[in-house]
């Protein structure tokens, strides 16, 4: 229509706020659905100026090229700024839940790296075992560390890592498999703090013929992750597959941390609204 400052401002407004998307919350995607909202309106709303209309085709040409670069600079932002991801089970249960969508911070990966990695956060990463993915673990150790698992108690660089136990109780699988005693715990990690669930008995790391998964170097009594490479744990520590079963994830891997639920949709078929927006802890 001619109105090229005020199309440029709409198109400007969207790429900047789907940027910052892992870091405004729940509130930045509603206020994405209403900017989108408002630029339609604006559209049939405003009237073409008395003259610059370019014809037809030309404007045909205009919004295809327009909508082609767009595209290819949110796709950008999609892969090394922030990206969508679903939970596929419940081996995060009870943070996250199965059929739950999450936007995920992907400045943290390569080639970004906007700052270090935390102990505690929610990985999105591509499994060293397997082209199957992405998974989606918690990191609980990082390059250096030594880690120990026994009956289910997680032990950090030759410590217990903090956990108080809570009156929740523990959330079904689907289909149901849950360890007998099943308890949740607040696990606290670095200054970071979240829900496991967890029986009496759990994987041992390292086995009972002291063996440590692969990547990992037996010393003492723990494993020790190697530079360069993460090890990350399921919430749902009886029912997860993870580092204690394939080892070590090497940074290369890591698609992105999780910030918040973008969207909760239960097996059965119905939406978790309450879900909506959660920050992820």
């Amino acid at each position: 229509m001619g109105r090229w400052l005020r199309g440029a401002l709409w198109v400007g407004a969207i790429v900047v706020l789907s940027a910052s998307l892992p870091f405004v919350g729940f509130v930045g995607v509603v206020v994405m659905l209403a900017l989108y909202v408002a630029a339609v309106v604006d559209v049939a709303r405003v009237a073409p100026p008395a003259v610059g209309v370019p014809s037809r085709w030309r404007a045909l040409l205009i919004v295809v090229g327009i909508w082609l670069a767009s595209s290819v600079v949110l796709n950008e932002i999609r892969a090394s700024v922030t990206t969508s991801w679903r939970m596929p089970s419940g081996g995060m249960h009870p943070s996250l839940l199965q059929g739950e969508v999450l936007i995920a911070d992907a400045t943290v990966a390569p080639p970004l790296r906007r700052r270090p990695l935390l102990r505690g956060e929610v990985l999105v990463f591509d499994p060293p075992h397997t082209s199957e993915g992405p998974f989606l673990q918690r990191i609980v150790a990082l390059g250096g560390d030594t880690v120990r698992m026994e009956a289910g108690r997680l032990w950090l660089n030759g410590q217990p890592v903090s956990r108080r136990l809570t009156e929740d109780a523990c959330i079904a699988t689907d289909p149901p498999r849950q360890a007998p005693g099943c308890a949740v715990y607040e696990e606290l990690l670095g200054e970071l703090n979240y829900l496991i669930q967890v029986g009496g008995e759990g994987a041992s790391l390292p086995t009972e013929e002291g063996r440590c998964p692969a990547h990992l170097e037996l010393e003492g009594t723990s494993c020790k992750v190697p530079e360069g490479h993460l090890f990350v744990l399921g919430d749902n520590r009886d029912n997860s597959f993870d580092s204690r079963y394939f080892g070590a994830v090497p940074e290369a891997n890591i698609r992105g941390v999780g910030s918040y639920i973008f969207f909760s949709w239960a097996p059965e078929g119905r939406a978790r609204w309450d879900r909506l927006g959660q920050w992820l802890r």
